[in-house]
């Protein structure tokens, strides 16, 4: 079974901790979806920004 883990400790000591925590989000997400052959284009959130 794979596994994803992030330490709290890490975070912690990150000089940016919310954007590691989403680093680690997405890049957990784009693992899981690439090895299950996941349809991305149905998947990913594209938000629209109106101006």
């Amino acid at each position: 079974m794979l596994e994803f883990i992030l330490p709290y400790e890490a975070v912690r000591q990150a000089a940016d901790p919310d954007t590691a925590v989403l680093h680690f989000l997405q890049s957990t997400y784009e693992a899981a979806a690439n090895l299950g052959q996941w349809d991305r284009a149905e998947l990913d959130y594209h938000p629209v920004v109106k101006c």
